[in-house]
């Protein structure tokens, strides 16, 4: 892989740390992550600080699972566990992102995910995700 994904692979490690300040280290000032479930978090403070939050009160913990580069851009397909925040049920969820680099930093993450009812995990129906090296949630 190129250096587009070892930032965004040492982004993702910085995640899990739950170090807000490690998190925006990875990110341009302007930068913004949208997201399909949320309002944008804009600025590189704000994402860290949303990562720190999110560690801390759901215990979530993300992965990448593939991820392809080209120039500026870069796709990954993701999966993050956590913890419902009233429940404490163990959730997973999973997603793609489409990032935007300049000068090395993420300037921006598109994220798609999906988390409905009918299918909580947003598991791709009829693939086999433990089979391909995937992680999974016990049954």
């Amino acid at each position: 892989m190129g250096a587009n994904v070892d930032r965004i692979r040492s982004y993702y490690a910085a995640l899990n740390t739950g170090d807000a300040e490690k998190v925006a280290s990875h990110f341009t000032e302007d930068a913004t992550h949208y997201y399909t479930r949320l309002e944008p978090h804009r600025g590189a403070e704000t994402i860290g600080q949303m990562t720190e939050w999110a560690v801390a009160n759901i215990g979530a913990n993300w992965k990448v699972e593939n991820a392809i580069e080209e120039g500026d851009q870069a796709v990954i397909e993701w999966s993050m566990t956590w913890r419902h925040l009233e429940s404490g049920e163990p959730r997973l969820d999973r997603g793609t992102e489409w990032f935007l680099l300049r000068d090395g930093k993420i300037a921006e993450i598109r994220a798609y995910y999906h988390g409905g009812p009918k299918n909580r995990q947003g598991n791709l129906l009829g693939f086999d995700h433990a089979g391909r090296g995937h992680r999974t949630l016990p049954e």
